[in-house]
C-alpha cells in the first residue's frame, strides 16, 4: 500500500474512532446528563488545583526575594492554601461520585446485554453473525482472555479517564498561554517534544499489537497441553496411550516460541525507552537552558524560573497524561461500538405474560421453508400439510431431519423463510411473540431448570402464583411424583446444584419427567413433545408416549422421536428426510407401503429383538 492509501486508511480510522467516541457520549448523554456537569465543575477544580501547586514555590521564593515580613508570607500561604485546600476537596468529592457513575454506567451496559439476550428473536440465538456479536459484547463486558492478554477494556473507567482528559486538556491550556507569554520558545520545545515521545509509544503500542497477536497465539496452544495434562477426564487416555511426550512437546515447543517473540518485543520496547529519554533530555535542556539564561543575562528572578520551570513539567506531564487517556478512550469507545453493534442487531420483542388459550387449534402449514442467514441450502423445504383439531401427530426421522426445527417453526419460536404457518386459519407471522406462546406446551430435548423449588420449575411462575395441587397432580401424570414425595423438603427442594449448595441432583431421566410435568401444567391447547424422553430407554420412553397420548385427549399434539415404535399410537406419522416430508399416513399405512418408514421400523425392531435376546440370554 502506497503512502496516499496509508493516509486514507489512517483518516478513516480516525473518522471511525470519532464515531465510535460520539456514539459512546450519546450512550452517557441519555444515560444521565448529570455526569457533564459534574465534569465541568471538576475541569475547573482541577485547573485552580494544579496552578495553584505550581504557583505556590513561586509565592514562597517572590516573598522571601521581596523580604517581606513573616505575617505577610503566612497571610499569602494561608490564602493560597485555603483555595488549594478546597479545589483539592472538591475535585476529590467530584472523583468519588464519578467513580461511582463509573460503576453504575458499566452495570447499565450489562443490564442492556442482557435484556438484548432475553428480548431478541429467538432465530438470533441460532445466528453465528448474532453468536459471534453476543461473545464479542460479553468479553467487552465481562472481561475476556486471549492468551495472557485481556481483550476486554475496562468501561468502568470510561467517565473517570474522560473527566480527567478534559480537565489535564484545560490545565495544559492555561500553562501553554501563560508560558506563551513569557516564551514561545518553551512552548515550543515541550510541545513538539512531548509529541515525539507519544509517537514513538504509538509505535511501540502499534509493534506490540502485532506481536501479541503471535504471542497469544503460541500461549493458546500452550495453554491447551497444560490445561489437557491436569485435565481429570483426560488422564486415563494420557496414560493408557502413552500421549505425555507429545503433551510435553506441544508446550515446550508454543512457550519457546512465545519466549522468543517476549524478547522481540522487550528489545523493541527497550530502544523506544531510550529514544523517549533523548527527547525528554532535549527537552529540559531546552526548558531550563533557555531560562537559566534569562536569569543570567535578564535577571529574571528565582521564583519566576521556578514558577515557569514547573510550568513547563505540568505542561510535559500534562501531554503524556492526556495522550495516555486519549488511547484509552479510543479503547474503549471501539469496546463499547462492539456492545453497541450487538445492543441494535434485529429486532427485540417486549413479552407479556398472557392467559393460556383455551380453544381447540388447527394447524396449516402452506409451502414452508426455513433456512437460516448466511446459509445456502434449505434445513426444511417446502412443507405442506394440515394438523387437524384434537390430531396426534407423530414427526419422525433420522438425526438432522429438521424434525426440531419444524417444532419451532409450529410454536412461532423461528419464522419461515417461505411460505406461512396458520394457526386457527391465522397466519402466525402475524401474532406478537406473546401471543403465539399462549397456544403451546412444549417440552423439547434441551432439558434446563432454574436455581429455584421443584414447584417453581414446574409452573415457571413464583411461589405464591403456583397451584401446588395442580403441580403435584402434573407429577403425578409425568411418573416422578413418588420421588419428589421422598425428598426431605418435597416440591421444596431447590434445583441446580452450582448455584445452590443444598440443591437436588436428578438423573437425566428424571430430570425429563420434570420437564414433561412442566409441559402439562402449562396445559395449552397443543402440545409439542420434542424428544423429551431420549434419556430414557426405548420401553420407557414408549410407556411415557402412552400415558401423553391419554393426558393429550382435546389437545393438538405433536410427538416427536427417532424411536419409531414410540409414536405408532398417533393418528398420524410425518417422516422427514432431506428437510422434506418423504412419507405421511398412519403407521399401518407406512408399514404396508413399504418405503423408508417401514424399512427404518424394521431396523430398530430388530435391533431391540437382538437386545432383549441377549438380555436372556445373558440372564
Amino acid at each position: 500500500m502506497g503512502k496516499a492509501g496509508s493516509k486514507r486508511e489512517g483518516a478513516h480510522r480516525m473518522r471511525e474512532s470519532g464515531r465510535e467516541f460520539l456514539a459512546l457520549l450519546s450512550y452517557v448523554w441519555r444515560w444521565k446528563k448529570s455526569v457533564f456537569a459534574m465534569m465541568v465543575i471538576y475541569m475547573v477544580s482541577y485547573t485552580v488545583m494544579m496552578t495553584l501547586q505550581v504557583y505556590l514555590p513561586k509565592a514562597v521564593l517572590a516573598e522571601l526575594e521581596n523580604r517581606q515580613t513573616v505575617q505577610h508570607l503566612f497571610m499569602v500561604l494561608g490564602i493560597i492554601s485555603v483555595f488549594l485546600i478546597g479545589s483539592i476537596l472538591l475535585s476529590d468529592h467530584l472523583v468519588v461520585r464519578l467513580q461511582n457513575n463509573n460503576v453504575i454506567l458499566q452495570n447499565k451496559m450489562k443490564m442492556d446485554y442482557i435484556h438484548k439476550l432475553l428480548y431478541t428473536e429467538y432465530a438470533n440465538l441460532e445466528n453465528t453473525e448474532f453468536i459471534t456479536m453476543r461473545d464479542t459484547a460479553k468479553a467487552q463486558l465481562y472481561g475476556g482472555d486471549v492468551g495472557e492478554e485481556n481483550v476486554s477494556v475496562d468501561l468502568s473507567n470510561f467517565l473517570s479517564s474522560l473527566n480527567t482528559m478534559l480537565a489535564t486538556f484545560l490545565s495544559m491550556v492555561f500553562y501553554a498561554v501563560m508560558l506563551g507569554r513569557k516564551s514561545v520558545f518553551i512552548t515550543f520545545v515541550v510541545v513538539i517534544t512531548g509529541a515525539a515521545i507519544y509517537a514513538v509509544f504509538s509505535q511501540s503500542g502499534k509493534r506490540n499489537y502485532q506481536y501479541n497477536e503471535m504471542i497469544s497465539d503460541a500461549w493458546r496452544k500452550a495453554k491447551y497441553a497444560t490445561d489437557r495434562a491436569g485435565d481429570f477426564l483426560m488422564a486415563k487416555d494420557v496414560r493408557l496411550y502413552q500421549m505425555e511426550g507429545w503433551l510435553t512437546g506441544v508446550t515446550r515447543k508454543y512457550v519457546g516460541i512465545r519466549r522468543r517473540y517476549k524478547g522481540i518485543v522487550q528489545r523493541f520496547d527497550g530502544e523506544m525507552e531510550a529514544l523517549v529519554g533523548v527527547f525528554t533530555a532535549v527537552q529540559r535542556f531546552g526548558v531550563y537552558g533557555y531560562l537559566i539564561y534569562e536569569v543570567l543575562f535578564y535577571g529574571m528572578p528565582a521564583s519566576d524560573l521556578v514558577l515557569y520551570a514547573g510550568m513547563a513539567e505540568a505542561l510535559s506531564a500534562g501531554l503524556n497524561e492526556c495522550f495516555g487517556h486519549m488511547r484509552r478512550i479510543k479503547q474503549m469507545s471501539f469496546s463499547f461500538s462492539c456492545i453497541q453493534k450487538f445492543l441494535q442487531y434485529g429486532k427485540d420483542t417486549q413479552e407479556e405474560a398472557l392467559p393460556i388459550k383455551k380453544e381447540a387449534v388447527s394447524i396449516r402449514l402452506e409451502h414452508v421453508s426455513f433456512r437460516f442467514p448466511g446459509m445456502e441450502k434449505d434445513i426444511l423445504h417446502d412443507l405442506d400439510f394440515q394438523v387437524e383439531s384434537s390430531e396426534k401427530l407423530a414427526v419422525v426421522g433420522v438425526n438432522g431431519a429438521g424434525k426440531t426445527t419444524l417444532m419451532k417453526l409450529i410454536c412461532g419460536l423461528l419464522e419461515p423463510t417461505e411460505g406461512r404457518i396458520l394457526l386457527n386459519g391465522r397466519d402466525l407471522k402475524e401474532l406478537a411473540p406473546d401471543e403465539r406462546y399462549t397456544w403451546f406446551s412444549c417440552a423439547f430435548q434441551d432439558v434446563s431448570f432454574l436455581p429455584v423449588t421443584v414447584k417453581e420449575n414446574i409452573s415457571m411462575r413464583p411461589e405464591q402464583e403456583t397451584d401446588s395441587q395442580k403441580a403435584a397432580e402434573c407429577l403425578l401424570m409425568a411418573g416422578i411424583r413418588e420421588k419428589i414425595e421422598s425428598l426431605p423438603k418435597g416440591m421444596q427442594e431447590r434445583m441446580e446444584k452450582n448455584v445452590n449448595e443444598d440443591a437436588v441432583d436428578f438423573s437425566g431421566g428424571e430430570r425429563q419427567k420434570l420437564v414433561l410435568a412442566r409441559a402439562l401444567y402449562r396445559d395449552a391447547p397443543v402440545l409439542i413433545l420434542d424428544e423429551p424422553t431420549a434419556a430414557l430407554d426405548p420401553l420407557a420412553e414408549n410407556e411415557m408416549y402412552q400415558k401423553y397420548a391419554e393426558f393429550a385427549k382435546g389437545k393438538t399434539s405433536f410427538f416427536v422421536s427417532h424411536r419409531l415404535s414410540s409414536t405408532s399410537f398417533c393418528d398420524r406419522i410425518l417422516l422427514l428426510n432431506g428437510g422434506r416430508v418423504a412419507e405421511d399416513g398412519t403407521h399401518q399405512e407406512l408399514l404396508e407401503k413399504g418405503g423408508l418408514y417401514a424399512e427404518m421400523f424394521e431396523l430398530q425392531s430388530h435391533y431391540y429383538k437382538e437386545g432383549a435376546a441377549q438380555e436372556g440370554r445373558l440372564a
